[in-house]
């Protein structure tokens, strides 16, 4: 296993910190792996989702009725 010294400005210590305490981890190093595992998952699942876009053919435009339809539900989920 690899180390790696990071100094990390106080508002970033008190969050990972705040994370150690909430998220049951036995110290800041094991929380900060945690969350680089699950960037690195994220990143993992975005490239599919890429490649699957490319992979599903042309695109089609969207018409008024769709770009009508996507900006209701992104105003309903702010205001739930």
């Amino acid at each position: 296993m690899s180390n790696i010294p990071v100094d990390l400005p106080d508002h970033l210590m008190q969050f990972v910190d705040q994370g150690v305490r909430e998220g049951g981890y036995a110290n800041p190093s094991e929380f900060i792996v945690a969350l680089v595992a699950a960037a690195s998952e994220k990143q993992g699942e975005i490239e599919q989702a890429l490649m699957a876009g490319i992979s599903s053919g042309a695109a089609e435009p969207w018409t008024d009725a769709e770009w009508h339809a996507i900006k209701d539900r992104v105003v309903t989920k702010r205001v739930e």
